[in-house]
């Protein structure tokens, strides 16, 4: 059940998308007024952080407003640039320009159009759900990698230095000791306070306070440091600077011949659109999935009609002159705590940001850097914070190491997508290590001797990436010394239709996915039978959210041999190592 199914209201229609969605116009003007408000500071930001014009951020949402109503895909997301993607758009504008902003931006924008329509060319193959099968620690790695980006790239701003980013992680760290000792005391008690109060509404305490549901919490603290900078008279090199006529003036065309007539430039080019894809592909389908968990009416997103709505809208906010689109966790919650029923919520926020533009472009320019930093160090901190770690500690240690691995590596090159690969590298031998020890023990025990490492490496390989079914049906399957093994649950079953897996990981789990959506749906008792070397996190968080799946069904679904598995951690969902080799011991 959501948790916001309360808003839901009495009637008992499910709200739909397009035409019928028209009638829900109410109740999504309302949401798309405070989205807005919410909306238009982070776009400020966002824009600042990816290295560009601050009206970039608000010409990307505008267009992700008017057009991702009318492609669909999800129901109450909301799109827009995302605090994600700055790290890496700012290192693709700092590299195609040779560390020229104002030049590398129009270079950069045709990676987004490029990236717009790989997407759309991922959906048309549909691996959205691919996508969704990542490495969870990776992702987990990847988030936090990008958390600490964002801190460290606009901790500069917050203490007052108007100097140029640099692309070098290593290097901007090494200057935050000097920074601390040249900063603007002024500046710095706005963007200080403003970072206090941020945490402070993020409480418990207050969060449970009635008054601070219904305020956004950013636009709180970009109000207050509007004032605070209006009494200090803070110059205005301090402050946000946009164009009167901002929607005119902001539009740039991406620069394809600039790109075309240099050749040099294609692989960081390539580099910059497989990144941009990989970060929006995998946000874009974690945040609907998180949002359509607490949407009022517990409507399903299709993850490859979203992808190429993101597509789509990537593609025309590369062409004006916009960032990187995706929906958006912050945003997105909050259209639905104002009661947002469908897409069009998208729709009148996007008309209200145009209207703040067009009519309050004055007391935009009032908005203090400093604060604006403060928002996305706030951003960045809930994507890094120690919970996080512990969160993945505690699901297992070999967790832990991979998304430090990826976290280590990305800070070290100051290159996302070689802190991803680091971090996939790195879970690929994890799980080849216990595959090996495992055949190794096997061979030992049963003929006394073993075979060459390549050769037990290359078996362990085509175990974790094979297809993991070694049967599926109702036939008993015998085998010399096995003895059956069964829950309580399974004992109870009738004629269970039964699906013996081996060694599962997120390698081989879309095979796995493909085998279970043909399986028919009239059979009422369904036995997963793990029987193979490892079954890891990303593995079981699938297994227990298809079992799940089938008795919301009204089926009968239970998970047998975890208990001849050793788990890493007292998580239900921990990485496990099987403890026997006797497969099929269990029919």
């Amino acid at each position: 059940m959501s948790p916001f199914e309360h808003l839901a209201g009495p009637q008992g229609e499910t709200p739909q998308n397009g035409i019928p969605g028209l009638k829900h116009w109410r109740y999504d003007l309302i949401a798309g007024l405070q989205v807005a408000l919410v909306a238009l500071p982070l776009s400020l930001g966002i824009a600042l952080a990816s290295g560009a014009a601050p009206i970039a951020g608000v010409i990307s949402a505008i267009i992700a407003g008017l057009v991702f109503p009318l492609l669909g895909g999800s129901y109450i997301t909301i799109s827009g640039p995302a605090a994600g993607l700055a790290p890496a758009l700012l290192a693709g504008i700092l590299t195609l320009g040779q560390g020229d902003l104002e030049a590398g931006y129009p270079l950069v924008l045709v990676a987004i159009c490029l990236t717009g329509a790989v997407q759309i060319l991922l959906s048309i193959y549909k691996v959205g759900r691919f996508v969704m099968y990542f490495p969870m620690s990776v992702l987990h790695g990847m988030l936090a990698a990008i958390g600490m980006l964002i801190i460290i790239k606009q901790i500069p701003s917050l203490f007052g230095h108007l100097t140029p980013s640099t692309q070098s992680i290593p290097e901007a760290i090494i200057l935050i000791p000097v920074q601390i000792m040249g900063m603007n005391p002024a500046i710095f008690a706005v963007g200080g306070i403003t970072l206090a109060l941020l945490f402070a509404l993020d409480s418990n305490m207050v969060k449970s306070r009635s008054w601070a549901r219904n305020i956004p919490a950013p636009l709180l603290a970009v109000a207050l440091g509007v004032i605070a900078g209006w009494m200090l008279h803070l110059p205005e090199a301090y402050l946000i600077h946009v164009p009167k006529d901002a929607l005119i003036q902001g539009f740039h065309f991406p620069n394809f011949s600039g790109i075309w007539q240099r050749p040099e430039l294609w692989f960081t080019l390539l580099t910059t659109v497989i990144t941009l894809t990989l970060i929006d592909g995998m946000e874009t389908l974690a945040t609907i999935a998180a949002i359509d968990k607490i949407d009022p009416f517990t409507r399903k997103s299709d993850p490859n009609v979203t992808l190429r709505a993101m597509g789509i809208s990537n593609i025309l906010s590369g062409l004006a002159g916009g960032l990187t689109i995706i929906p958006g966790g912050i945003k997105s919650t909050a259209n639905v705590i104002a009661g947002g029923r469908t897409l069009w919520a998208n729709f009148y926020h996007a008309l209200v940001l145009a209207l703040f533009v067009w009519v309050g472009t004055d007391l935009i320019n009032r908005i203090p850097l400093t604060v604006l930093a403060a928002l996305l160090i706030f951003i960045g901190w809930k994507l890094c914070a120690p919970r996080i770690f512990l969160k993945v500690f505690s699901i297992g240690v070999e967790q832990l190491l991979v998304a430090t691995v990826c976290v280590a590596i990305t800070l070290y090159t100051s290159d996302i997508l070689s802190g991803v690969l680091a971090g996939t590298v790195t879970k690929m031998l994890v799980l080849c290590f216990d595959v090996v020890k495992a055949l190794t023990i096997e061979q030992e025990s049963h003929a006394g001797h073993t075979t060459s490492f390549s050769t037990r490496l290359w078996a362990a390989l085509g175990e974790l990436f094979r297809d993991p079914v070694i049967r599926i049906g109702d036939g008993r399957t015998h085998r010399k010394g096995s003895l059956p093994v069964m829950s309580v649950a399974a004992k109870n079953m009738k004629h269970p239709y039964k699906i013996y897996l081996s060694s599962l990981s997120c390698m081989n789990l879309l095979k796995l996915d493909e085998k279970l959506k043909a399986l028919p749906n009239h059979r009422d008792n369904f036995m997963i039978i793990l029987a193979g070397h490892v079954v890891d996190h990303t593995a079981m968080e699938y297994l227990h959210r298809y079992r799940d799946q089938r008795v919301k069904e009204g089926h009968h679904c239970v998970i047998l041999g975890t208990q001849h598995f050793l788990s890493h951690s007292d998580h239900r969902l921990a990485y496990r190592v099987g403890q026997s080799d006797d497969a099929l011991a269990y029919g």
